[in-house]
């Protein structure tokens, strides 16, 4: 069985990100919690089983078999459509089978997306520990999009492209209710749960956090600026510890190359049983911290958390 305890982070291409689809929050629960059971060295598709334990322990709700039912059904009749323009556009579903017997629970994505979730060259990587705790569907991916230009760090939108990828209800339609109901919901949400920080371009007495281009009386689109929020050390050890490990972080004056176990332990690479002790380990950690810009998968965009399509 699939320990989902295990797992906190989940690959996405950009087609998916960006992809048009709508979503309840018990069904982008299932489906970001099932993302993570797919390993980056999965070459193909495999039935996923966990327990009904590990879901609860992971969402941190409690679930009852009829209510998975009903999620998982709804979200087996829900089409994700990826269009590249007007003579190229797919419809996908996100999975082709679900069983659930005596607590376990059995799933299968469907074939199609295996481009999309397998094997990528380019991906957006995220963190379902920021994102199960926003409540607000649209704010999830309105993260997911700024996640995928983490290396820019500002995205522009079309807002009716906008609203049309998040497939907003026609009562959203009006911009100023958009606006109040998605945008600002969404920076709210962002800069308190996640690791991205929308920035105020306004004042304090003004706050402003995003640009809004309007040639005429009508705002076209809007623009986002934000940084990566890294002032977390716990986060960012767990992250060197999930996704980096025996890869070179750093090298000493001395030059030898720090790395990082698959126990989670710091070591240096030309000694590889020789661990940092914890007194050691923990100063080291803080200045790594403190010294991002200076780590080799830093400087390679990795610690961006994405891989821009070019």
């Amino acid at each position: 069985m699939d320990n989902l305890t295990e797992r906190n982070y989940f690959r996405q291409a950009p087609h998916i990100v960006n992809g048009r689809y709508s979503l309840k929050k018990s069904e982008s629960d299932l489906v970001y919690m099932l993302l993570t059971a797919i390993s980056k060295e999965d070459e193909d598709f495999k039935d996923y089983t966990f327990s009904k334990a590990e879901l609860e322990a992971k969402l941190g709700v409690k679930l009852d078999s009829v209510q998975l039912r009903a999620t998982a059904k709804s979200l087996m009749s829900k089409i994700l459509e990826v269009v590249r323009d007007k003579e190229d556009w797919e419809l996908l579903s996100w999975f082709s089978y679900f069983r659930y017997k005596n607590g376990i629970i059995t799933c299968r994505f469907d074939k199609a997306m295996k481009p999309y979730l397998l094997d990528l060259k380019q991906y957006v990587l995220a963190d379902i520990r920021h994102i199960i705790q926003i409540q607000s569907e649209y704010s999830r991916r309105i993260y997911l999009f700024l996640k995928e230009r983490a290396k820019f760090g500002e995205r522009k939108f079309d807002v009716e492209n906008l609203m049309d990828t998040l497939q907003v209800p026609k009562s959203y339609k009006v911009y100023a209710d958009f606006k109040r109901k998605v945008l600002h919901q969404a920076v709210k949400d962002i800069n308190k749960y996640t690791d991205i920080e929308i920035k105020n371009i306004g004042t304090s007495k003004k706050p402003l956090y995003f640009e809004e281009y309007k040639p005429m009386r009508k705002v076209e689109t809007i623009t986002f600026h934000f940084k990566k929020n890294l002032s977390d050390l716990k986060s960012f050890i767990e992250y060197i510890r999930e996704m980096h490990t025996n890869e070179a972080l750093y090298q000493s004056k001395d030059g030898r190359m720090l790395k990082c176990s698959e126990k989670g332990l710091l070591y240096y690479a030309d000694n590889a049983l020789e661990w940092l002790s914890e007194e050691a380990s923990l100063k080291t950690w803080e200045w790594l911290h403190e010294n991002k810009p200076k780590l080799y998968i830093f400087q390679a965009n990795l610690f961006e958390n994405v891989k821009v399509l070019t």
